[in-house]
């Protein structure tokens, strides 16, 4: 019980690094923030890709459960034609969660 609650705040401080507006949801304005670094002219396709798999009620932005699904189901969760911008965005977050566990 105790991991799960740790996990939970580690998933809860990832996903923070991603919401810029104090909306409590990742938007695409967001997307394209934190993945400017690892992005190449091909961006707006990933990040449309990442909304489109992730963004599970359709709504144009990503909830914290919906990004909370994403990192907790791994592998088994993508699908192989939308492996790489799921890689891209659960790379990201495990990173920030690498990050934040060693504090």
């Amino acid at each position: 019980m105790e991991a799960k609650m740790a996990n939970d705040e580690h998933l809860h401080k990832a996903f923070s690094f991603f919401v810029k507006n104090q909306s409590d949801y990742i938007e695409m304005e967001d997307l394209r923030e934190a993945l400017n670094d690892e992005m190449d002219t091909s961006s707006e396709e990933v990040i449309a890709a990442i909304m489109h798999d992730v963004d599970t009620d359709k709504d144009g932005r990503i909830s914290y459960e919906e990004f909370a699904a994403m990192m907790k189901a791994g592998t088994d969760w993508r699908k192989a034609s939308r492996q790489y911008s799921r890689e891209k965005l659960m790379s990201l977050g495990n990173d920030l969660l690498r990050v934040l566990g060693h504090q």
